[in-house]
């Protein structure tokens, strides 16, 4: 998927949630990609963060991030089942 062409639908720290919004727009047979971001990993200086000073002081309920995305053209409806997903 282009990045031009597509807009993001759920930005969020819950992998159950996660797994909520893929199944509903897998159920709608809406095309969608997902990245994952871990903040713990991220290269600060000479190592990475949890390498140089552990996971002392990190929420490791906040370490990774989840994105989905959907083509522009899906948006509105992918919008309105992630809502639903998660609200219900």
């Amino acid at each position: 998927m282009c990045f031009f062409f597509k807009e993001d639908v759920y930005i969020g720290y819950s992998l159950v949630e996660l797994a909520k919004v893929r199944q509903a727009l897998h159920n709608e047979g809406i095309k969608y990609s997902y990245n994952v971001v871990d903040h713990s990993g991220q290269w600060r200086g000479r190592g990475t963060i949890r390498g140089n000073s552990g996971s002392a002081g990190m929420n490791m309920n906040y370490s990774k991030q989840y994105t989905v995305s959907v083509k522009r053209k899906d948006f509105e409806q992918a919008r309105y089942l992630v809502q639903r997903a998660l609200h219900s």
